[in-house]
């Protein structure tokens, strides 16, 4: 049986600054056919801290960018991200749900449980929904209308983010111990990390005793959603965070990163 740990943290200042839907229309723009995307092939598993923070610098100073990332719709005046026709089409999104992942983010630097904003770190996401809510509203949802779910969720203040943090940076040994290192020590221990869809909430920490990566899946009471959104940090990015008095802008995506088929990956493969 698994036991979960939950760590409560404080309560910090709430990041409203820079985030208002006036702003982000003037910064979000639709993507550009010459705009560069972001691949998989882009980063490699088992970054060291320092190699990691190069990359991050490498990735943000960079024109690439997450693809098929939030835009402004000028035509409708709204914020959206782009999603499957078939599955109803492109999401909706609003200030509500931009500030609150803003809050995460600076929150899980206030606290020192991530060091980067983009997929080898804090990158992706998944979503806990309460088991009754699921059952009550969420199953109703066809296939079809699954961005209209999506809508939803985001707007739901009892549907939680769950990101699991430090993706590919080394924790462990070649023995499967975590590396003998305070800092790692802590990223190893606090890598699951879980904020409400809420610009006031704060952040709880949860444990998996009994993976090695202390990956945590399934809670119990939650119904596991999957498939959330991904985010990385870009110095045009959409939306803006605060760290250590400086502003840095990030962006957001339905899909997860794609391996660029003309380049070979930083492992070797392709």
């Amino acid at each position: 049986m698994k036991k979960w740990a939950i760590v409560p943290l404080l309560v910090s200042q709430v990041a409203w600054a820079g985030n208002s839907m006036l702003e982000i229309s003037q910064r979000c723009q639709p993507l550009s056919a010459h705009e560069k995307a972001l691949y998989s092939n882009d980063f490699r598993w088992g970054f060291d801290l320092p190699g990691m923070m190069q990359k991050f610098t490498e990735i943000y100073d960079s024109e690439k960018r997450l693809p098929r990332r939030a835009y402004w719709d000028a035509q409708k005046n709204v914020l959206k991200l782009p999603y499957d026709e078939f599955r109803g089409g492109d999401i909706e999104i609003n200030e509500n749900f931009v500030q609150s992942i803003a809050r995460h983010i600076e929150r899980a630097f206030e606290a020192k449980y991530i060091d980067a904003v983009f997929f080898p770190d804090m990158g992706h996401s998944h979503l806990l929904i309460p088991q009754q809510l699921m059952t009550d509203k969420y199953d109703k949802y066809p296939v079809q209308q699954m961005s209209l779910m999506y809508q939803d969720m985001f707007k739901d203040s009892q549907v939680e983010v769950l990101y699991h943090t430090a993706e590919q940076l080394k924790a462990l040994d070649d023995n499967g111990q975590v590396l003998n290192d305070e800092h790692i020590k802590w990223r190893h221990h606090t890598r699951n990390i879980v904020g409400l869809i809420n610009p006031t909430t704060d952040l709880k920490v949860l444990q998996n005793p009994q993976s090695k990566a202390n990956t945590v899946g399934e809670v119990p009471g939650y119904y596991w959603w999957g498939a959330g959104f991904n985010l990385s940090a870009q110095k045009e990015g959409c939306f803006e965070y605060r760290h250590n008095g400086r502003v840095y802008y990030f962006d957001l995506s339905m899909y997860d990163l794609e391996p660029d088929p003309n380049t070979r990956s930083q492992d070797g493969g392709y």
